[in-house]
């Protein structure tokens, strides 16, 4: 069974009898909040609401470097959810499993699962949530020569706009020319800040049926000095002002210090990537791209441009040494603020 794709899956899942579920799914990808939504779809199809904690099980796999994984553990996690597979629903014609992280399958395990694929039990939903990306290994092959099999990538620019407004649509309200476009520059490609954002804007215009491009800069217009998004383009233009002051709105919103220092580590890392790129003769959008840059590319030339080599390799140093300074005690995000002086100071 080839690849089906998002909207292909989300436009059958409309009209799908709980008897037509297939009894196995497998999906993966870089968009967690459309993996979240397809199962969610795939719940609501197959689970009364007073039989959910009858006929609706999750299970997570667990990696080699978590605490509770044990040589045999995941081994015990598989058995169980397969168990669950093979039992009964609960006054019900259907039950739903789900087992995620199957990214992190052992090798090992991948005979006790090709037996269950081979002949599933045709009462049971499973549904397979991976990571990323899965191992290359004929198990997951054989799924998906078997079974539907989506790989929930980054939607484009224009797939984002009409999921805006099919999202808004579903709320009885219209958005106005323009307004998608303006979203998606406001909150970025991620769905979950997208969905966040729509449902205050939902809320904010009450009963009225359009939201206007006023409605948006009025709810939304704060939105993205206080995202790391908005923190590269201040200290790429040595703001030290404005870098500290949506620092400030990040940590008041309760944003996480080592996950900031991390995001703008994997930024400055991209710098490097991108300058010893076009050092090497390589045009600039090509750079952007093969430095993990898959969204708003001008804006990140742009800034990139702003650095030199060596310049990147000192801020580099300097964020190292503020990461151990935070594991070796003190206030985390004092650490962030001297880090953020230091780097708009760098030259």
């Amino acid at each position: 069974m080839p690849f089906i794709r998002y909207y292909e899956l989300k436009s059958k899942l409309r009209t799908l009898k709980k008897s037509d579920v297939s009894p196995v799914y497998l999906i993966f990808g870089i968009e967690d909040y459309l993996k979240d939504e397809t199962v969610t779809r795939l719940e609501n199809i197959l689970i009364e609401p007073d039989m959910h904690d009858l006929n609706y099980s999750v299970f997570h796999l667990p990696s080699k470097n978590e605490k509770q994984f044990e040589s045999h553990a995941g081994n015990v996690i598989l058995e169980n959810a397969l168990s669950s597979c093979n039992s009964l629903p609960f006054i019900s014609a259907k039950k739903m499993v789900v087992i995620k992280n199957i990214h992190k399958l052992l090798e090992s395990q991948d005979e006790l699962l090709m037996k269950y694929i081979e002949k599933p039990h045709l009462s049971t939903c499973l549904v397979l949530v991976g990571g990323d990306k899965l191992p290359k290994r004929e198990i997951f092959r054989k799924i998906e020569k078997l079974y539907p099999t989506v790989n929930f990538y980054n939607l484009s620019g224009g797939q984002i706009c009409s999921w805006i407004i099919e999202y808004a649509k579903a709320f009885d309200k219209i958005i106005s020319s323009g307004g998608p476009e303006e979203i998606l520059k406001i909150t970025g490609n991620n769905l979950f800040d997208i969905k966040n954002e729509l449902d205050k804007l939902i809320l904010y215009v009450g009963e009225k049926t359009e939201i206007e491009m006023n409605d948006i800069e009025c709810c939304c217009g704060h939105f993205r000095e206080n995202t790391v998004f908005e923190l590269m383009p201040a200290l790429a233009e040595k703001k030290t002002e404005t870098a500290i002051k949506i620092l400030a709105n990040l940590f008041n919103n309760g944003e996480d210090e080592y996950m900031v220092l991390a995001q703008v580590a994997d930024r400055y890392r991209k710098y490097l990537r991108f300058n010893e790129l076009t050092e090497s003769g390589i045009g600039e959008g090509e750079a952007a791209i093969r430095s993990g840059v898959k969204f708003y590319q001008d804006k990140f030339i742009s800034d990139a441009r702003k650095f030199n080599t060596s310049e990147i390799k000192l801020s580099l140093i300097k964020i190292l040494e503020t990461d151990l300074k935070m594991k070796s005690g003190g206030n985390s995000k004092n650490h962030i603020e001297r880090l953020f002086f230091d780097l708009c100071q760098t030259h």
